[in-house]
């Protein structure tokens, strides 16, 4: 996992020191790539110092890569604990899942009624994006696309306080998918899972909020 550049004669005998947040972003794309491909186990525990001592960088840069994953849903960690791989249990999931029902249902419906055409066309576009993922594959590049859906209906409810609990909620899910998928296989047809997703696009473009409830919640469901 060591930074360093690989000696070549090709190389100068003197780099410039990485900005703070390019080593930031490295370290965390790289740990992002060894959880996705299983170097990194599901619930492996991350100690900052060992990091640190691994990257030859410095603690504050391994912390702010995973505060990053943190956000990304990546890597969990609760107060004054540990950090880890995030692994969810069926227990946790579901205590998410009946947050996302609330929170979620309500952004569904106001995407419907507050959504603008340009606004609409984009969440066409996002939801294209994701069939052709999931036709193509792999699995977690579908995950991602499903994600920017999901994002894209939260913003257009026009409430980003409503924005931020979900972003604050949903990732470790997403997450913890697409290291299943990437690690173990999936489960059910990204197809299927990306048809279930027409009717709640339709209804968002229909300006239909009770019909977007509807679609939502049955898509929920069949992820759960």
């Amino acid at each position: 996992m060591s930074l360093q550049p690989a000696r070549s004669s090709s190389f100068p005998s003197a780099f410039d020191k990485l900005p703070s947040a390019t080593l930031r972003e490295r370290i965390s794309e790289i740990l992002r790539n060894a959880i996705l491909n299983g170097s990194l186990k599901e619930g492996s525990r991350l100690v900052e110092r060992h990091l640190a001592e691994q990257f030859q960088t410095s603690l504050t840069a391994v912390r702010e890569a995973l505060i990053r994953l943190e956000a990304e849903g990546f890597v969990t960690k609760r107060p004054n604990a540990a950090t880890h791989v995030t692994k969810l249990s069926l227990e946790v999931t579901e205590k998410i899942f009946a947050v996302r029902r609330v929170l979620e249902t309500y952004a569904v419906e106001q995407a419907a009624r507050e959504g603008t055409p340009q606004q609409i066309e984009e969440l066409q576009k996002a939801f294209l994006a994701m069939t052709d993922a999931a036709r193509k594959g792999p699995a977690a590049d579908f995950i991602v696309k499903d994600y920017a859906l999901h994002q894209l209906i939260w913003t257009m409810s026009g409430n980003e306080y409503l924005c931020a609990a979900l972003k604050r909620i949903s990732p470790p899910v997403f997450a913890f998918a697409a290291i299943r998928f990437a690690t173990h296989g999936h489960p059910f047809d990204l197809m299927r899972d990306s048809v279930s997703h027409s009717d709640l696009v339709k209804a968002i473009a229909a300006k239909d909020p009770e019909a977007a409830r509807n679609a939502f919640l049955s898509a929920l469901d069949e992820w759960l």
